[in-house]
């Protein structure tokens, strides 16, 4: 329950200027790593191939990424526009007072904490899932 409550309040910060939370974090991650094969990026994201396929259609209609043939015609790398990063840019500030609402009720110390754990949560999951 506390993931959709906190997902809702960046879904309202961020539809101030037209993205949803996964866009941001699509833009995010591209804008940290650089070009990304689909599943590098679905993989850095923790989703599957298939839903991040779906969930890149709407950034590249609005021209915020490009979707690329690789070396390999099979690969499809996805690189970050010039539109893209102006629109991180734009929704950074939102984000960001999201955080800082969520850390100020919560408390910085106790939410540094949560941040910690569910960082070693997600790599122990994924070494589950690796084997």
């Amino acid at each position: 329950m506390t993931t959709r409550w906190i997902d809702r309040l960046y879904s309202q910060a961020l539809g101030e200027v037209g993205l949803r939370p996964m866009n941001y974090a699509f833009l995010s991650r591209l804008a940290a790593d650089g070009p990304l094969m689909v599943s590098q990026l679905a993989d850095r994201l923790a989703i599957e191939r298939t839903t991040c396929t779906r969930e890149l259609q709407p950034l590249t209609r609005s021209g915020l990424v490009t979707v690329e043939e690789g070396a390999d015609r099979r690969q499809r790398v996805v690189h970050l526009t010039p539109a893209g990063e102006a629109k991180l840019a734009e929704g950074r500030p939102h984000w960001e007072a999201v955080q800082r609402r969520v850390a100020d009720a919560f408390g910085s110390e106790p939410t540094g904490d949560l941040l910690v754990s569910l960082r070693e949560l997600l790599a122990e999951t994924q070494q589950l899932m690796a084997r």
